[in-house]
């Protein structure tokens, strides 16, 4: 899809993902290396295949190869200073982007960071782990490759932006911002004044009710979902039906109603004792079932049910194996392609290669690429939205892809969301209420997810209400739906139908395991994609079972990697006119992020799995105990120079002398001592000492700590928007900003079906009596 351009990667070990993702759409990316190359290890062979390697010797080889280069990706501390502002003056289309902890201006601009130190400023960690231990991270980093996932998505929002006016600009982008995403609604949560979201390993809290989610079966751990309402309470019956059959559940359990049980707590009706019973209950029965039976039945039965998968049960996942997902890499198996591409099938990457291997081709192109500027659009179609013109007709719903199109709708698309009241999106009810207040107007969740956003209130179950959708399609540049796989197709709606009435048209379907393969009618949300991906075994600690991540964790994952497909199939269409299908697996995208424990559980037979908060190479590492309640500091001391201050600071100059392989072996008894003088401290003021002794430190920030961030502030990460239910309402930011681009939202997610008429006269060109049609069959519902 990106072949006809070049992508300079100028990044270290830490952002070498972002130069990937483009590399696995098409683009030719070549990585700078300094004379020897850089360190190889698994992140190398993961994070570097497909690209081309160069070596350089000084700041004059690297501005020579950034003129020739449409995209540089750079992080600081790497290879040479080069002043990119210069570089773009002499190559007026060079788009780039530089990946930093904090962003390039703020308070916090040059603090120390590292992955645990970015997750406790995100809100992220203080929601993971267990009520009676300190916040947990994923025991495989994660926050550099979520900056380096927005990267991916930045350079390609410039690269259209580029294509409209003919000039490339700089991308500033905020890793600490890209890791607030993965907290979900939960950072929002004080500023809309709500509770602060407690740490619940196992499953979630309501106040009261702890809904338990892990159980330990035959041969791991599994989640089952006990949850409310018209969708799910059918899904638990079904499952309690299961048990009742093998004498685990009573026939009072069993005939409960599970669709409006939440209500029947609320007045009293039903009692928080049924729930604990059940869960005892449901504990008892998964101890006789394997993984395997589970799933085998969930698939069979549409039950919220899935294994907690390790390393290896992903490496063997029969899903992965029937889409050909991996990639056979000198006898390896590696994560594969990125999304299933109709027309443009993104090819297999090779291996990651040797250190100056392509010096010689690459200096031998000289500038020859760039000899075809971009013709800019007319100074009438000129905008500073770089997604302006863009139309989309947004079929999805929950997060995972209504997140990718708010993207698309912060950047200037006209996203048009389909909804019905009929079968209301599950944010309107969950996730948190503005003030407490339970109204479906009134979700903060839905707020964010849709801003910018236009609705239209269509009853997908009328016939007439699916000929809107096919003129919408026809309207459309886009489509994104995130339909069971074939729900589409059933309302002759799938790809086929919709290309006979718009043969350009880009089809995104968006599910967790994908359209095709023996797991595609998995049902299932992102705490459960997150579980099948492996990421629930990796976080927690070694001697309990798995604690999270905090919930839904794939479906913000995963929506950076739909947007990066789709915009490079987007940039192929304008360049061949050639629309297309793609098939995208929330699971698979995920699996990219553990590529690089894949490489070595192959290599050494090790499997990585829960291991606290600790590091390979850092010690200490971790999060220790501050003054007040539940208030905890991150601190990661990276090499000798740093501990000594730290030891300095704690009035411990014995233990000054202590190099990393001493503090290794002392590891625990140096926890101890450092969580003893910490909670004798404030926290933030620790972290502003700690930090200007040059040591990576943060306060583990919830929501609350999070909206009064000065770096967050300074970045404009949280923006209220007025909104006619809740007055006004708080959306959080894209983490970057583009130097030629407006950036910002104008209003929060809509009310229902608030554009109806908008959208049918003024997109479609209906007139009153189609209108009327439309209302007289129910189809506007």
């Amino acid at each position: 899809m990106l072949g006809p351009y070049r992508v300079l990667d100028l990044t270290d070990e830490r952002c070498w993902f972002a130069g990937n993702l483009l590399a696995q759409l098409g683009a030719d990316v070549v990585l700078a290396e300094p004379p020897g190359g850089w360190p190889r290890g698994y992140s190398h062979d993961a994070y570097n295949r497909g690209k081309r390697s160069v070596t350089v010797a000084s700041a004059a080889d690297v501005a020579a190869l950034a003129a020739t280069a449409d995209i540089v990706l750079h992080n600081d501390g790497t290879l040479f200073e080069i002043d990119l502002a210069a570089v773009r003056e002499s190559n007026d289309q060079l788009i780039t982007v530089h990946i930093t902890p904090w962003g390039e201006t703020g308070p916090k601009a040059d603090w120390q960071a590292d992955d645990l130190v970015l997750f406790a400023s995100s809100g992220q960690l203080a929601v993971t782990g267990d009520s009676d231990r300190p916040p947990v991270r994923i025991s495989i980093p994660q926050a550099w490759l979520h900056g380096c996932a927005q990267a991916a998505v930045a350079a390609l929002v410039a690269l259209e932006h580029r294509a409209r006016m003919g000039r490339g600009q700089h991308v500033d982008l905020s890793t600490q911002q890209a890791v607030c995403e993965t907290a979900l609604s939960a950072i929002l949560y004080a500023p809309a004044g709500l509770a602060e979201v407690q740490r619940e390993a196992g499953g979630v809290r309501f106040g009261d009710l702890m809904l338990r989610t892990i159980y330990p079966c035959k041969d791991g751990y599994i989640i089952v979902t006990v949850a409310f309402g018209p969708m799910i309470g059918p899904m638990v019956r079904r499952f309690l039906t299961w048990m009742h059959a093998e004498g685990f559940c009573d026939d009072d359990t069993l005939n409960k109603d599970w669709v409006n049980f939440a209500l029947q707590l609320q007045t009293g009706e039903e009692s928080i004792d049924v729930i604990e019973g059940l869960m005892d209950d449901i504990a008892r029965f998964c101890l006789t079932k394997t993984k395997a039976e589970m799933i085998e039945r969930g698939l069979q039965d549409s039950l919220l049910i899935c294994p907690v998968n390790t390393l290896q049960d992903v490496l063997d996942s029969p899903q992965l194996a029937d889409r050909n997902f991996w990639d056979d890499v000198d006898g390896a198996r590696m994560p594969g392609r990125l999304v299933l591409a109709g027309a443009t099938p993104l090819h297999v990457l090779g291996p990651a290669p040797d250190a100056g291997q392509h010096t010689a081709e690459v200096i031998a192109a000289g500038d020859a690429r760039l000899a075809s500027a971009p013709q800019p659009l007319s100074a009438d179609a000129r905008t500073d939205k770089p997604l302006a013109g863009l139309k989309v007709a947004d079929l999805s719903w929950v997060a995972a892809a209504p997140l990718a199109t708010k993207i698309l709708a912060h950047w200037g698309a006209t996203v048009v969301r389909v909804e019905t009241q009929n079968r209301p999106c599950l944010l309107r009810g969950a996730l948190g209420h503005r003030d407490d207040v339970p109204d479906q107007e009134n979700a903060i969740a839905w707020h964010s997810t849709n801003a910018n956003k236009m609705t239209i209130s269509l009853n997908l179950n009328k016939p007439e209400a699916r000929d809107v959708v096919r003129d919408l399609a026809a309207w459309a540049d886009v489509v994104v739906e995130s339909f069971t796989p074939g729900t589409m197709a059933a309302w002759g709606l799938g790809y086929d139908d919709l290309r006979d009435v718009n043969p350009e048209l880009v089809m995104v379907s968006s599910c967790v395991m994908g359209q095709t393969g023996p797991f595609r009618q998995f049902a299932g949300f992102g705490n459960m994609a997150a579980s099948i991906a492996g990421f629930f075994d990796i976080t927690g600690w070694a001697d309990r079972g798995p604690a999270g991540p905090y919930l839904a964790y794939t479906d913000y994952c995963s929506p950076r990697f739909t947007v990066c497909a789709l915009l490079a199939a987007l940039d192929h269409r304008r360049r061949t006119g050639e629309g297309q299908h793609l098939d995208f697996s929330q699971m698979e995208a995920a699996v990219h992020l553990l590529a690089p424990a894949i490489a070595e559980l192959q290599d050494t037979g090790e499997m990585r799995s829960r291991r606290g908060n600790a590091d390979d190479q850092m010690v200490p590492h971790g999060v220790y105990p501050t003054m007040g309640d539940d208030e905890w500091i991150a601190i990661a001391v990276s090499d000798d120079e740093q501990w000594r201050s730290l030891a300095t600071e704690m009035r411990q100059e014995d233990l000054a002398v202590l190099d990393t392989a001493a503090r290794r072996e002392r590891r625990v008894e140096l926890d101890e001592i450092i969580a003893a003088f910490t909670s004798r401290q404030n926290g933030p003021g620790l972290m502003y000492r700690l930090q200007a002794h040059g040591i990576a430190a943060h306060h583990v920030q919830n929501s609350g700590a999070c909206f009064n961030d000065p770096q967050l502030a300074h970045r404009q990460h949280f923006q209220w928007m007025p909104h006619d239910f809740a007055r006004s309402t708080v959306v959080d930011g894209v983490p970057y900003t583009l130097s030629a681009a407006h950036n910002g939202f104008e209003w929060a997610g809509p009310m229902y079906g608030e554009h109806t008429m908008e959208v049918l006269e003024d997109l479609l060109g209906y007139d009153g009596d189609r209108i009327a049609e439309l209302a007289i069959a129910e189809a506007l519902e």
